[in-house]
């Protein structure tokens, strides 16, 4: 992954915007300033120039047109990683409230906020804010000096591109572990397929030496049946395997849905009986195919809890299981051994498992994962040797986020 080093620099001063591309960008074409201080000399500056930093800068002198050169940026396919904000710009939009426009184009950015005026303190920044945002920001005074500037800098974009790498990696681990749920369906889906196929070819043999159209039409409508749940599972096949995520408003139970279709083999070989008592639900903001991986997940844990069969009961409600917040839950509870106290803290940590090599341990924690992406949080409710309950809850009108 290329390290992204673009840099968004507002301040309504010509001079200070010259400053920090001296400071910042290779492209300098006068020796380094070394501080803001103009009338001030010090050791510091006296010494030899510090290395160029290679940044890509976006020069902004408003908080209007900073906006648009995030917006523009964007549509480019490109990110800004990182921005110092003068708070103090003129006529307009101040640097904090260009911050919290550029935060609704991108939530990712860092910032640092840049005043010489001490107008604000970080309790209040932090407030205007929120508190999801308070370690994507720092503050500094004027008058500042190179190495301050350029290891701000350094802090905010290996921070950006620290945490890309972390999310590529989690992505990369959630389809792992997706393959490795699809792989353990995938007899039960070839047998179930081989099922279909039989009756596919029954029904057409005896419709081909059929005479009565009634019969026949009889025979064709089984073969039709058939094909459509063949068309069925390989959808929810091919939207379960999808490696991208792509949220979209829909009703969770959908994902539910998706996941019933393909554990239904294992759940008849398994003696295991599904009691669905879901009901249509509000539409939220999910990415299906990875919300279906967390149905899977539980079931198939729920299946393995149950080694001589059991029931699995999966329900579905409008949501005041998180105070003060509107949601839809989902619930999949089972019948069977119950998970230990002593392994209850534990179920959500990474590579935890108590099925030894049969396990990867990581079934859990990429659900979590997963639901915590979309804003979600799962809960669980278990009594040794009579069952565990796991809910899936996601928020009403937010998009998404927390």
């Amino acid at each position: 992954m290329a390290e992204n080093r673009t840099l968004l620099i507002v301040d309504d001063e010509s001079e200070t915007l010259k400053g920090y591309s001296e400071f910042l960008s290779p492209r300098q074409t006068t020796p380094p300033r070394r501080s803001s201080r103009r009338s001030e000399s010090s050791a510091e500056d006296s010494s030899a120039p510090a290395p160029a930093e290679n940044y890509q800068l976006l020069l902004a002198s408003t908080g209007e047109q900073a906006v648009e050169l995030v917006r523009s940026e964007l549509a480019k396919g490109g990110r800004v990683a990182a921005g110092f904000f003068d708070v103090k710009l003129g006529p307009g939009m101040d640097g904090l409230s260009a911050i919290r426009e550029i935060r609704k184009l991108d939530a990712d950015i860092h910032c640092v906020v840049v005043t010489a005026y001490h107008d604000r303190t970080v309790d209040e920044i932090n407030q205007l804010f929120g508190d999801d945002f308070k370690d994507q920001w720092d503050y500094l005074n004027k008058p500042f000096t190179q190495g301050e500037i350029i290891q701000k800098a350094r802090q905010m974009v290996g921070a950006w591109n620290r945490r890309r790498q972390i999310e590529a990696m989690t992505d990369q681990l959630i389809r792992s572990e997706r393959l490795a749920a699809v792989g353990q369906v995938a007899r039960g889906i070839g047998h179930e397929f081989g099922n279909i196929l039989l009756r596919v070819m029954g029904k057409t043999d005896l419709a081909l030496i059929e005479k009565d159209v009634g019969k026949i039409h009889d025979h064709l409508k089984v073969v039709m049946s058939a094909a459509e749940r063949a068309g069925v599972i390989i959808r929810n096949l091919q939207s379960f395997s999808r490696a991208e995520p792509s949220l979209k408003m829909l009703d969770p139970g959908l994902a539910l849905k998706e996941s019933l279709s393909l554990i239904n083999h294992e759940l008849v070989k398994h003696s295991v009986k599904l009691v669905n008592q879901t009901q249509p639900l509000p539409a939220v903001r999910i990415d299906q195919g990875g919300l279906a991986q967390v149905f899977l997940n539980l079931m198939i844990n729920a299946i393995h809890a149950m080694p001589k069969g059991g029931t699995i009961t999966v329900s579905s409600a409008e949501s005041t299981l998180v105070p003060g917040k509107k949601g839809v839950q989902i619930t999949v509870a089972d019948t069977g051994t119950g998970i230990p106290p002593e392994v209850l803290p534990k179920i959500f940590e990474f590579a935890f498992t108590t099925k030894g090599d049969s396990g990867s341990g990581l079934g859990l924690s990429v659900s979590k994962e997963i639901v915590d992406s979309q804003g979600g949080k799962i809960f669980v409710k278990t009594e040794s040797g009579r069952g565990t309950e796991f809910t899936i809850w996601l928020p009403l009108n937010t998009g998404g986020g927390g």
